[in-house]
């Protein structure tokens, strides 16, 4: 059974309010002067940015992380994360706490629950948010405002609070304000959006649940955006994210037929985006990563099985998605045979493995399956990354290779995956005698190969 305390004591005893259910008007004075406590509870990606955002705007913040490897790097002032520098974490040492414990979040006025959804056989795996919920919920006073921020399946919000009351007892828009706010970050973004002059959603159970965090998220965002319900936010980011899939599955499409044609696919898709109405460039690339474009669509297959609805091409996008991988080793494979070699025992390394520029995330990167599918032709392979100096798959070290001329000029095949730090503007490409670029990012020479 999940409830509430009812008076519980903290280190905030000198506090009037410490002890007190939050009054409407005491949690508006209490957020709008930043006398209010911010928990967070996930100090992942999306937690540490948001727990750092609220330290920076003056608010005390207690932060909340089940791997204790980050809570000692963020006590140490190391961050982990390419967003949040540790000059960042030194100057709000002051301002925020982190732990292992959920009792901490006892001295919350307001906590948002960051923690990941990842899947699992297509399904969205809510075990992280619903553990964070029944570990946080039983600390928390009455009147504390909880919002998600997880990335979840449309309905999750409400089932939530459904449980909540039955469980608990707990009265939502009384005991308890429950909203959702979906996250809507890039890390290593190279075009200025942070979370601060990012639009964000917020949708609550109630009005006043909607109200209270709408509040709170203006203090750290230049726009808040509130909607009717927590389905609509919920779907909106799930729709996001679909949209990228979708569209970045076309340009897979375009890229290959591009390639058949002799036509430049980047100049193609620069060309369009020339146009300044009904157009957002994708660019294709050997896959796609991340726990977002690759996994968020899959959260819509359910609820449009129960809709009797038909959801075909974003199945259709998904595939596609997919198979990319599985379509770099065969264009290698293609490339090698042309130059009377074979795939067995080459001697392949793979540039750049983390799922985007500039992060040294490995999940869901589409360099994963290709070193999978190059393990299982037998080929030799090893890679360069300078975000991730090791790197272990399906419990076998891959080997590290280093980024010299003579070390690409032993290779069979040289693939870039991932251009980190303008790599490709790097004159060793031209020791290799055979490069494939699976991002059409390199500049035209004899020895290199599109996708």
């Amino acid at each position: 059974m999940v409830s509430m305390v009812s008076s519980p004591t903290d280190s905030r005893a000198s506090d009037p309010h410490a002890c007190a259910v939050v009054e409407v008007s005491d949690f508006d004075r209490l957020i709008e002067s930043r006398k209010a406590v911010v928990g967070i509870v996930g100090l992942g990606y999306t937690g540490l940015p948001l727990a750092t955002g609220f330290a920076a705007a003056g608010f005390s913040v207690v932060g909340l992380d089940t791997d204790t490897e980050k809570i000692n790097a963020i006590v140490r002032g190391e961050s982990y994360l390419p967003d949040v520098s540790d000059l960042e974490l030194e100057e709000l040492r002051l301002k925020l706490s982190v732990g292992t414990s959920p009792d901490a979040m006892a001295v919350a006025d307001a906590v948002v629950v960051c923690v990941p959804t990842p899947t699992a056989d297509g399904v969205a795996d809510l075990s992280h948010v619903d553990g964070a919920l029944a570990a946080v919920v039983p600390h928390l006073r009455p009147g504390t405002l909880l919002v998600l921020q997880s990335t979840i399946p449309p309905g999750t919000t409400s089932a939530a609070a459904r449980r909540l009351t039955s469980e608990g007892g707990i009265r939502i828009g009384t005991d308890l304000y429950l909203a959702m706010a979906p996250e809507r970050i890039n890390p290593a973004n190279a075009d200025g959006w942070r979370m601060t002059n990012t639009p964000k959603l917020v949708g609550g159970l109630t009005a006043e649940c909607t109200r209270r965090a709408t509040l709170l998220f203006e203090q750290v965002c230049e726009q808040v955006h509130p909607v009717s319900s927590p389905e609509v936010a919920e779907l909106a980011k799930v729709f996001e994210n679909t949209f990228r899939l979708v569209n970045i599955a076309l340009s897979l499409e375009l890229s290959d037929l591009c390639r058949h044609l002799r036509i430049p696919v980047r100049e193609v898709i620069d060309a369009a985006a020339t146009k300044p109405y009904g157009f957002l460039a994708h660019y294709p690339g050997p896959g796609v990563g991340g726990e977002c474009i690759p996994v968020d669509p899959l959260f819509l297959r359910p609820l449009a099985e129960l809709a009797g609805t038909d959801l075909s091409l974003v199945t259709a996008a998904h595939r596609r998605i997919t198979e990319r991988p599985g379509q770099v080793v065969d264009r290698i494979r293609e490339l090698l045979v042309a130059r009377g070699g074979t795939i067995q025992q080459a001697r392949v390394l793979i540039v750049g493995v983390s799922y985007k520029e500039g992060v040294a995330d490995l999940r869901n990167a589409p360099a994963l399956d290709i070193i999978r599918a190059l393990r299982q032709c037998g080929a030799q392979v090893s890679y360069y990354d300078p975000l991730v100096p090791s790197m272990v798959l399906d419990g076998q070290s891959v080997p590290v290779a280093a980024w010299t001329p003579t070390e690409l000029a032993a290779q069979d095949c040289v693939v870039l995956v991932t251009p980190h730090n303008r790599i490709a503007a790097d004159p060793h490409w031209s020791a290799a005698p055979l490069v494939l670029d699976t991002r059409n990012v390199l500049a035209p020479a004899d020895n290199v190969e599109i996708l």
